[in-house]
């Protein structure tokens, strides 16, 4: 991939406190891709995601990736897109 293309690309990772999103962050690093995380806490109480995280996707599960107007969910199904989309660049 160019490097004009690669500096027009910034895929946001929605991460959650004590979620899958590690494997997201390796793999973001492996591909070189430019990346910012956005952190989410767990409410103390119920183990649950804040609204804020299910405005992002209504199940509020954590890893989710958003890349321009594409949001995926489930860290499998991340790895997959960001592989089929960018990996041939690398």
């Amino acid at each position: 991939m160019a490097g004009a293309c690669m500096a027009a690309i910034m895929i946001t990772l929605h991460h959650l406190n004590n979620s899958r999103s590690q494997r997201i962050i390796w793999l973001l690093e492996e591909l070189q891709l430019p990346y910012q995380i956005k952190h989410y806490q767990r409410d103390p109480r119920s183990m649950l995601a804040p609204a804020a995280l299910k405005a992002v996707h209504p199940l509020g599960k954590s890893p989710v990736i958003s890349d321009d107007d594409i949001v995926v969910a489930e860290s499998g199904a991340i790895i997959e897109y960001l592989v089929e989309k960018y990996g041939a660049a690398v």
